[in-house]
């Protein structure tokens, strides 16, 4: 076998999709795209992330260069400015390709990508990869066994259809800071190698994600706190997101005798909506999440407690 035909192997086999394994009504679409690999993990590093090692030289001096040209990037927000969404959008249609021929971006962004890619070929990607792999295999057993019952439970609690089609995943070394995030239309970015999305925590947050695509709560809590002119903590609708998926999630896994403890610690919810704010969505919320008080009639009354 010639060495150029190694090469071309290689790449071939470096750049080749994750294509979701064909399942009847799959609720989520799994990807390890190299290029959101690479365009994820260079922000990272941007921000300060641990320095590059065993390159040579020519590689560090241009890996470094590439790093630097990022730093503008590295302080934008991945999902509340546009222009990180539509380069995170654009580059999932490279997905499987060998450049960025046709992929709408900022051209010097498009060269410098290319120009890092080899590099990050070499030394990262294929660690990356596995671990984007080994996430996806550790969790689609878990959605085979209570995926449909936590689609259904979200939907209803939601008052939504789940989308016919499959939720596209991306999954990646790094996702920013907060180890996932999803954009609309619903597209769901997650870490493989944060230690908080491994188990069946990543069941929770795999729903979670989604919620995000699927729930109008935003709007909802808004007109509810509107109507009774009360001021409420602005992320309170994401503090009720983190409930719902994580006592939806504890309930389906307690009903196949599974123990689990929720993703969402208390720590957490005081940052979102304040100290006691838990307390409230788990008092006024969960009567809607067993079904004996209408999303209209529960909000109402999680919004009178912050008077």
């Amino acid at each position: 076998m010639s060495r150029s035909f190694v090469v071309l192997l290689s790449s071939a086999i470096a750049f080749a999709p994750t294509r979701p394994a064909a399942q009847p009504n799959a609720l989520f679409a799994f990807h390890s795209n190299v290029w959101l690999n690479l365009h994820h993990f260079v922000r990272l590093s941007a921000r300060g992330g641990p320095p590059a090692a065993g390159l040579a030289e020519d590689e560090s001096r241009q890996w470094a260069a590439g790093v630097d040209f990022y730093k503008p990037y590295g302080q934008r927000d991945l999902l509340f400015d546009a222009g990180m969404r539509d380069i995170k959008s654009a580059l999932r249609g490279a997905e499987g390709k060998t450049t960025l021929d046709g992929i709408a971006i900022d051209a010097n962004l498009k060269a410098t990508l290319e120009r890092l890619m080899p590099i990050y070929q070499k030394h990262w990607w294929p660690e990356h990869d596995r671990a984007n792999r080994a996430w996806i295999a550790a969790v689609q057993p878990l959605l085979d066994r209570h995926g449909a019952a936590l689609s259904q439970a979200v939907a209803r609690v939601y008052d939504v259809t789940w989308p016919a089609t499959p939720i596209p995943v991306d999954v990646s070394v790094t996702a920013g800071p907060n180890g996932a995030y999803t954009t609309r239309p619903t597209h769901v970015t997650i870490s493989s190698s944060d230690p908080s999305y491994q188990g069946l925590a990543a069941l929770e947050v795999l729903f979670h994600e989604a919620s995000h695509g699927v729930d109008d709560l935003f709007q909802q809590v808004r007109q509810a706190a509107s109507e009774q002119n009360v001021s409420v903590p602005a992320q309170l609708w994401h503090g009720m997101l983190f409930y719902t998926a994580g006592e939806l999630t504890t309930r389906e896994l307690k009903a196949h005798g599974i123990a689990y403890t929720q993703y969402a610690g208390d720590g957490l919810y005081t940052n979102l909506c304040g100290a006691g704010c838990r307390e409230k969505i788990a008092e006024h919320w969960t009567p809607h999440l067993d079904g004996t008080k209408s999303i209209a009639d529960a909000l109402s009354a999680l919004v009178a407690s912050f008077k």
